[in-house]
């Protein structure tokens, strides 16, 4: 009886080890009672080759089927990379309005405007920013002028 915890080459390796001890010690019998059940030591055999073929075959569809995946993904990424050209030929060539670009499967993207409420919560945060940095608008910095020290009319005498 296999276990869940064998992978496949040591079931292979038991049934091929069956095989042998079949063909060892029991070519000469007519018959082998397995569950009670009269059995013919080649119909063994083959019930066990059955199992390594199988298990054979379904090692080759995976491989297969590995391999149809990554060539479908390497399909996909081309066929994206092309789309995102082609919408932006499109885009230069023909245009932006929906029907030109709902003729080749594209959709126009349009920004969603900001609600009111929104746009009152932004011009809390901007003033709040720039009361905590002490950030000035243009007029405010243009307003601003430096002051030059007054310079002593004689010259400093050296020490």
């Amino acid at each position: 009886m296999t276990n869940n915890t064998e992978n496949k080459g040591t079931i292979v390796n038991r049934i091929n080890q069956a095989i042998v001890g079949i063909q060892d010690n029991f070519t000469g019998s007519k018959t082998i009672l397995l569950d009670a059940t009269p059995t013919k030591p080649t119909d063994a055999v083959a019930t066990l080759q059955a199992a390594i073929d199988a298990i054979g075959k379904a090692a080759s569809a995976e491989l297969a089927f590995h391999a149809a995946v990554a060539s479908q993904h390497e399909a996909i990424a081309a066929a994206e990379a092309l789309l995102v050209n082609l919408e932006a030929t499109v885009k230069v060539t023909l245009g932006s309005t929906p029907a030109i670009l709902g003729g080749f499967g594209f959709t126009v993207t349009v920004k969603k405007a900001p609600t009111p409420a929104v746009k009152a919560a932004a011009v809390e945060k901007r003033a709040a920013t720039r009361a905590a940095r002490g950030t000035k608008g243009p007029r405010q910095k243009a307003a601003i002028k430096g002051t030059v020290p007054a310079t002593p009319s004689t010259p400093a005498k050296p020490v």
